[in-house]
């Protein structure tokens, strides 16, 4: 391990720290002032924000200096009972003053808070709706490799607040004004206060027993989350790990159909008693370890209780000297107490906002740095990028492609998905790669779309090497669809047309339909109640209330049920989720795919009964197919090669029958790859097949030549004849 890295054991939990000299203020200063101008800009850029900032502007002002007011009434009451006591009179109208003042200020208080309050909400949100184009855009421009990379979402999440939390803009603004606001305050109250203890006896003194005490008690944030290190905290408890995966599987949406079909409850619930039995008290969540381990945690307790009972004892011995002075000492006891822990909290607010200033100057650079995060797939510079094509009419006869020695391994795996793989398809050839599953067939698509760069090797598009061509060039050449197909949160018109736009809505409503009879979807999306206007994978949860479904422990006695809520708000359940026919659920079938969502979403989590899962693996299937077509549909003259992986895993034989046959039909005189682990009359019709076996290609040919060879295509192809054919 490395030497600078610190090693340390929280029960089940292994940390592991690294310390770096610690960023110097004004450096960081330095770095973020461009982006703190940017921000300020940007605000100032929104129309809908600038009379609620001045506003807010106005409050803190008028706040700052009221509890200096507030102290200030204080002082002069206490004087009103010196006077009362020394001389045993009143001065009527002046205290009705003082406390019809402290009265208002204490108003004031309370209204300038609840005004900045009420303000702070729509400033909030106007600012936080600017600024979602920016995270979208964060999101949206990573490639596939850089977004998988777990130390890139850590950043993303870093940068971007949680749901339910205000923006990093707003909160860095809030924060600037905070500190200057409690900076007033803090020198205003210094004044009122040095004049009130610099008259009172053991004025001094009780207030630093106060302030001493207010320390004590202020929030600590353990040493860990210093900005002068790097940590992560790692465990291998089995029991602990397996009890939180018991935890996930139950939690979870996607493994509630097994667990209840193959009744796994009663072993899950065994299972998880025995881990956490196992466990015992000495597995715990990271944060409660770093809680319980914390040092000096005892005296932390024990010294402001001791603090806690000194003021008063100084009282009792002042009035066993001085028993007149009780009535007097009290109240100056009271106002002391209370004037110097405010005026000591305040103090170490702005002790604590001025680190917390550093945080948001480290987050507002992270947060416009995250958009500038390079993807590992790059575009190549401007001065040698090549136009692809030259020639757009060069599409219409295809494009050839050529693996030269290609090797690649897939990021943080050792082994690898091809080695040394080569060969060459020509323009218009119809290409069928076909081996078993894992193979490297899907690697090979990925890698012409260049989702990823080989790990060696070369690859040649119409005789360019890949990485010399604009990737956006590259990519409107090509339709693809893959076997890990996408189904978006979105309605099933927008998942077939997503990408296209149209002057005609009536034009692009066509097309979307004539995509959709392509590839076979439009039958049974119509059927649904809402048609192409469904969503399949509803981006907006329902939500329901805490009260337990079908007991009666409460509401008068009677079963509780969601039944009727579900009706009265169109949310239908025993008939199927909106969207879909009253008893159309049985002949769209069962079964589920990978749906959409992702970090943008904003109401994640299970989002019920969704349209998928009352559609069939093969229907699910068809919708992507259909997107895929639309490409052909709509830029017919762009698009120089389709490339399709497993296009008919989740069709039935006739389904797949009728899809090859449009395919056919509707690839022209274009190079077409497809990848399938099932041999048919696809690749009788292949102009190149590549049998892959292994990470490697092992043979190649036409169908007729790879049957005469009497090799590991003919095997497999008799094989499968005798079973399906």
């Amino acid at each position: 391990m490395d030497s600078s890295v610190h090693h340390s054991r929280l029960g089940i939990w292994h940390l592991y720290q690294q310390f770096y000299p610690s960023t110097r203020p004004s450096s960081l200063f330095s770095q973020s002032l461009p982006y703190a101008y940017r921000m300020l800009r940007e605000i100032a850029s929104i129309r809908e924000c600038r009379p609620l900032f001045l506003l807010f502007l106005i409050l803190i002002a008028l706040s700052s200096v009221i509890p200096a007011i507030a102290l200030s009434y204080s002082g002069q009451l206490l004087q009103i009972v010196e006077s009362a006591v020394e001389h045993r009179k009143i001065d009527t109208d002046q205290l009705v003053s003082v406390v019809f003042g402290a009265f208002l200020s204490s108003a004031a208080n309370h209204l300038l808070t609840f005004g900045r309050r009420q303000i702070s909400r729509p400033l909030s949100k106007r600012i936080e709706l600017y600024y979602t184009a920016h995270i979208f855009n964060a999101y949206a421009r990573l490639d596939v490799p850089t977004y998988n990379d777990p130390a890139v979402k850590r950043q993303l999440e870093q940068a971007f607040p949680a749901r339910g939390r205000s923006t990093l803009a707003f909160s860095a603004v809030n924060t600037f004004l905070s500190i200057i606001s409690t900076a007033v305050q803090l020198a205003s109250q210094s004044v009122v206060l040095y004049r009130l203890l610099r008259s009172q006896q053991d004025g001094l003194l009780l207030a630093f027993l106060s302030a001493v005490l207010a320390y004590y008690r202020r929030p600590r944030h353990h040493q860990l989350f210093l900005k002068d290190r790097v940590w992560v905290a790692t465990t291998k408890d089995k029991d602990y790990i397996k009890a939180q995966g018991l935890k996930i599987t139950v939690n979870e949406s996607c493994h509630r159909q097994e667990i209840v079909a193959a009744g796994l409850a009663p072993f899950l619930l065994e299972q998880y008693r025995i881990a956490i039995s196992r466990m015992s008290v000495r597995a715990s969540h990271f944060y409660e370890a770093l809680d319980e381990n914390a040092q000096g945690k005892f005296m932390r307790l024990l010294i402001p209780e001791v603090l806690r009972g000194l003021p008063e004892i100084i009282f009792a011995l002042r009035a066993v000297q001085h028993p007149r002075s009780i009535p007097l000492s009290l109240a100056s006891l009271h106002l002391i107490k209370q004037t110097t822990t405010s005026f000591a909290t305040t103090a170490f607010a702005i002790a604590d906002q001025t680190e917390s200033i550093s945080d948001i100057m480290t987050k507002l650079i992270q947060f416009y740095e995250v958009a500038n995060i390079p993807n590992r797939v790059q575009d190549p510079p401007k001065e040698e990028a090549i136009a692809f094509p030259e020639n757009d009419q060069s599409l219409k006869t295809g494009i050839s492609v050529e693996f030269r020695d290609v090797s690649f391994r897939y990021p943080g795996s050792e082994e690898y998905a091809l080695r040394n793989v080569s060969f060459k398809i020509d323009r218009g050839q119809l290409c069928v790669i076909v081996g078993n599953n894992g193979s490297g067939k899907s690697t090979i698509l990925k890698l012409i779309a260049r989702l990823y760069d080989p790990t060696s090797g070369v690859i040649l598009i119409d005789g360019q090497d890949i990485k010399t061509l604009k990737l956006p060039d590259l990519r409107r050449a090509l339709s693809v669809l893959f076997q890990d197909y996408t189904i978006f949160p979105l309605s099933v018109r927008d998942n077939i047309s997503l990408g296209f736009t149209s002057a005609d809505p009536a034009e692009l409503e066509e097309q979307t339909h004539r995509a959709a009879v392509l590839g076979g979807a439009d039958a049974f999306v119509r059927r649904l109640s809402e048609g192409y206007d469904t969503y399949l994978d509803p981006p907006v949860q329902d939500h329901y209330s805490a009260l337990p479904e079908g007991t009666s422990a409460t509401l008068n006695g009677k079963p509780i049920t969601f039944e009727h809520v579900r009706r009265a708000a169109g949310i239908l359940h025993n008939d199927g989720p909106p969207g879909v026919l009253e008893g159309s659920t049985a002949s769209l079938g069962g079964g589920s795919v990978n749906g959409g969502g992702g970090g943008m979403s904003d109401d994640g989590g299970d989002w019920g009964a969704s349209i998928n899962r009352h559609l069939s693996g093969g229907q699910m299937q068809r919708i992507a197919l259909s997107r895929t077509f639309m490409r052909s549909v709509v830029s017919e003259e762009s698009v120089g090669m389709l490339l399709f992986d497993e296009p008919s895993a989740s069709l039935d034989p006739t389904a797949e029958h009728d899809l090859f046959e449009r395919l056919r039909q509707l690839r022209g005189n274009k190079t077409m790859i497809f990848s399938s682990h099932r041999f048919g009359n696809l690749t009788r019709h292949a102009d190149l097949i590549l049998y892959m076996n292994d990470s490697v290609v092992v043979e190649e040919g036409t169908h007729e030549q790879l049957l005469s060879k009497q090799g590991e295509y003919a095997r497999i192809w008799m094989l499968q004849a005798r079973a399906f054919l």
